[in-house]
């Protein structure tokens, strides 16, 4: 009986192929999209989603260089405001006694009232901070007029309240086993949770 030679393996030729061929990128390019209400989240507090319009209107390529710096100075204005916004609470509540009784002056307080000075963007790690945060229903409203949406639909408020309020309520009431007479799993045709 012969050996029979054994067939080169797969995994050794992609490895060489791979050696010498490599993936390098120049640019990036940023696609920009006008604000419509969302209808396809739903936010953690109440109000309208945001969404964007189904076609960008505006394209800019950039080299990676230029995009990092773009991203490197929205990343430094975005925690400046997240700072000024932060400081402004803080002095309205020092204004307020412990945040119970409101004052005439803590209400007349505006960002505006925030100084540069007053913050302490240094301390903060630009890197560190998280941009995608929730926004309060006040500023999806105010974003969606400033981009032009004329007519809010007050509708989506109602069935964002209870996408919310179905989510809560998870999984079925099963303890250690499962009554497929009782449980909702079961009666929805899942596993028990």
């Amino acid at each position: 009986s012969r050996a029979v030679p054994a067939a080169p393996s797969i995994l050794r030729r992609s490895r060489a192929r791979r050696g010498g061929k490599r993936v390098r990128f120049a640019q990036v390019t940023v696609y920009y999209f006008a604000r419509r209400q969302g209808f396809t989240c739903v936010p953690s507090a109440g109000g309208s989603s945001l969404g964007m319009a189904p076609r960008h209107h505006r394209a800019r390529r950039y080299s990676l260089s230029q995009f990092a710096h773009l991203r490197q100075v929205s990343h430094r204005q975005h925690l400046r405001q997240h700072l000024r916004r932060e400081k402004l609470r803080a002095r309205r509540r020092e204004l307020t006694q412990n945040g119970t009784v409101p004052s005439a002056e803590a209400a007349g307080l505006t960002l505006a009232d925030v100084s540069d000075d007053d913050l302490d963007v240094g301390q903060v790690e630009v890197g560190d901070y998280f941009y995608l945060q929730p926004l309060p229903t006040k500023r999806r409203r105010a974003l969606l007029r400033a981009s032009g949406v004329r007519r809010i639909d007050a509708e989506e408020r109602q069935e964002l309240r209870a996408l919310r309020l179905s989510r809560e309520q998870c999984g079925c009431l099963c303890r250690l086993t499962c009554e497929p007479r009782t449980c909702a799993c079961s009666q929805a045709g899942i596993q028990c949770q």
